[in-house]
């Protein structure tokens, strides 16, 4: 039995040669076919479309261009996870480790490798699989990805290396390589070997080093047998992957990539631990979770709404078209946002709070909408574009009045009564209306100046009637509020529902000297390959526009310091010079403090998010107080703008008084004679020609609380401020 048997045997490796020689011979003929074929083949347009992952990446990488490892935030597709990156930006290891195992030969070659092709088919019959490599090219296996189908058939083998050959002679290998390592699938969804390595390991391209670089090049033939190493349900992709590893390693070593002692170390990498059991997530929009913890889900949510919308952008393009998105977003004012807010709001039960800050070109630099965007998405800082409903404003409003005041020549050294209490007979649609100061109290005979910094609702009322409702409302759409501002008398304490957004802007014109910058979040946007898409600088809707008058604006300026300084902000005042004003609605339902240096403007609002179906609820007893616009969003604004505006040079507000018209105090505003025989009278006759224009309403606000009845036409009103 021996002897026909090892007679078999001889016969059995004759025929293995004689096959690989017929083999060999129709290689080299299919060769011949290719050349001749060469002449009559053009290179095609790709098979499909090219999809690649978008990035958003914030202001500090304006400069350095937006990749992968700087972004804060991505958009892609689900299952078609892209990103490009060039071989720059790729670790040598798995450049070698992908030669290695796909095409030793690939800069020797002219697309073609007939000696590779012979190699291969010879180590598959003998069965010798230490390091065993494909036949086709890295330029063959490009092609076959982008420009042909994967069937297999004599035709479209020729077509292949036809175009490969083609390919050569139009690009560097230096290019192929890029395109090909940013086109190969490696499982999980991962295209392209960024991707992949962050699918598999969380890091960049860049940073894998040999062993890492040795499991992804071994993935390439086959991905799905050998992508989840680490499943203790599937021990027979962990036994695939370890062998496909320690080939790649044996391949680099016979290459001189790498040594006999770094093949030994690197073969010895557990998977445990190493290599990710699941990816991270990659479909739809992802934000990074350190940009996440600063409320940049809210940020990323509004990039989305506002890309998807543009023209010739677009949603298509936001989740494939490989978009570098820039923002505004300076990421020392955004940290310093979120830790004000959570340092002065620190308890489970505490007030929601928003916060908004614009530099002197109207850019976006910090925005916080709220503080779990998991649990509500509504942006807070964005009213009813963030899908809420604006919030009132409360005595930040006053502003609009005193710039209107001064505007029309009056002297902020104009004297006003500002007594506890002023009926207002016919100022709500012909019915009274009751406004009071907070606490009731009686600040007496004061100029329009200090009865800013006391926030003097039944002053300001005063005020209103001098320059009228109408006026009010245009003045404040010149400012920058969009939102409907109602002709009516209590506006003027702020029960008009804004949002943090508007108010940021319509303070951010006083610090500019009267001209408004719309605020704006994406800078630029390009396309993969640096085209620019969109520039907000050529955008016509966000020019500058000169809307008050420079001395107005820092009329006004020059007053909001004295609320800082010795007025109801105190708790606000910084290191350097700034101006602002406190607001605070009716029952402490929501609490403001805007204010600015001469460069930077930040607005901070707290309250109760509204809850349908449910009453309202108040901040009568946050931290065993009642919160006011004084106090924790004028402590809250303070610790944000200490450090955003840290090293700025102070820029001064001097004192300014645009008025040429000194006003007397209204004697119908006057307290009551002392009477020793009988009380006094407490009936008020609003003068000819104050009787405000159109519906009025009974509203108190001031910085504090007081209990009032709504205006006719309103939704609540505006308390203490």
């Amino acid at each position: 039995m021996s002897r026909p048997t090892a007679r078999r045997r001889r016969r059995g490796r004759a025929w293995v040669r004689r096959a690989a020689y017929v083999l060999l011979l129709g290689m080299v003929s299919a060769v011949g076919v290719v050349f001749v074929a060469l002449n009559s083949v053009t290179i095609p347009d790709p098979t499909r479309e090219i999809r690649t992952t978008s990035f958003v990446c914030t202001g500090e990488v304006a400069d350095r261009g937006c990749t992968p490892s700087r972004a804060v935030a991505q958009f892609s597709e689900g299952g078609n996870n892209r990103i490009i990156i060039g071989l720059a930006d790729m670790s040598p290891h798995l450049i070698n480790a992908v030669i290695a195992a796909e095409d030793r030969s690939f800069f020797r070659h002219g697309g073609v490798d007939p000696w590779g092709i012979t190699r291969a088919a010879l180590r598959d019959v003998s069965g010798s699989s230490a390091s065993r490599q494909g036949g086709s090219t890295i330029t063959q296996q490009y092609v076959k990805q982008v420009y042909l189908s994967s069937e297999l058939t004599l035709t479209r083998k020729i077509k292949e290396a036809a175009i490969a050959l083609k390919l050569e002679r139009r690009y560097s290998k230096a290019e192929i390589l890029d395109r090909y390592l940013n086109e190969i699938y490696l499982g999980r969804g991962a295209v392209g070997v960024e991707a992949a390595s962050r699918a598999y390991f969380d890091k960049d391209a860049g940073q894998l080093d040999i062993a890492e670089a040795a499991f992804l090049a071994g993935l390439i033939r086959a991905p799905k047998y050998a992508d989840e190493p680490t499943n203790p349900a599937k021990p027979g992709e962990a036994r695939e992957a370890r062998r496909r590893r320690h080939t790649v390693l044996v391949a680099m070593r016979e290459e001189g990539y790498i040594s006999t002692a770094e093949l030994a170390k690197a073969d010895a990498e557990p998977f445990d631990g190493h290599v990710l059991p699941t990816p991270p997530p990659s479909k739809g929009p992802v934000v990074k979770a350190g940009f996440a913890a600063l409320g940049g889900k809210y940020l990323v949510e509004w990039i989305r709404q506002q890309v998807s919308a543009m023209p010739g952008i677009g949603e298509r393009r936001l989740y494939g078209g490989g978009l570098r998105i820039y923002t505004t977003i300076d990421m020392r004012a955004q940290i310093a946002a979120q830790h004000a807010l959570a340092s002065t709001l620190d308890k489970p039960d505490d007030p929601s709070s928003a916060l908004v800050s614009l530099d002197d070109a109207g850019r976006i630099v910090a925005m916080i909408g709220g503080q779990d965007f998991d649990r509500s998405e509504v942006n807070l800082a964005l009213g009813r574009d963030g899908g809420g409903t604006g919030r009132q404003a409360g005595s930040t409003f006053k502003p609009i009045a005193l710039a209107e005041y001064v505007g029309e020549g009056n002297s902020v050294m104009s004297q006003l009564y500002a007594p506890s209490e002023h009926v207002f007979p016919t100022a709500d649609d012909g019915k009274p209306w009751t406004v009071d100061n907070f606490e009731n109290e009686d600040l007496g005979l004061v100029t329009v100046e200090k009865a800013t910094w006391l926030s003097s609702n039944t002053a300001y009322a005063q005020m209103m009637s001098t320059i009228t409702p109408a006026r009010f409302v245009a003045m404040a759409q010149r400012l920058g509020i969009v939102s409907p501002v109602k002709p009516v008398m209590s506006s003027v304490l702020g029960s008009t529902d804004v949002s943090v957004l508007e108010m940021a802007t319509m303070y951010s014109v006083f610090a500019d000297h009267g001209i408004r910058h719309p605020p704006y979040l994406i800078r630029r946007i390009e396309d993969s390959d640096g085209k620019v898409l969109y520039d907000a600088t050529t955008v016509p809707a966000l020019a500058a526009q000169n809307v008050i008058d420079p001395a107005i604006a820092d009329t006004v300026s020059s007053v909001l310091t004295g609320v800082i300084r010795e007025g109801t902000g105190k708790q606000a005042a910084i290191r350097q010079r700034a101006a602002g004003k406190t607001g605070t609605t009716t029952n402490h339902r929501d609490a403001w403090f805007a204010g600015y240096t001469c460069r930077l403007t930040a607005v901070v609002w707290m309250g109760y998010p509204g809850v349908e179906g449910q009453p309202p609820r108040f901040m009568d007893d946050v931290h065993g107080s009642k919160v006011t616009g004084g106090s924790l969003p004028a402590l809250a604004w303070r610790r944000f703008m200490n450090v955003a505006a840290a090293g700025e040079p102070s820029c001064g507000f001097r004192k300014v008084d645009i008025g040429t018209r000194v006003n007397p105090p209204d004697p119908a505003f006057a307290p009551p004679p002392p009477s020793t025989t009988a009380p006094p009278d407490t009936t008020t006759t609003v003068p000819p020609g104050s009787a405000p224009v159109g519906p009025g309403g009974p509203v108190a606000s001031g910085d504090g609380s007081a209990p009032t009845t709504a205006p006719t036409g309103t939704a609540g009103g505006p308390g203490p401020g």
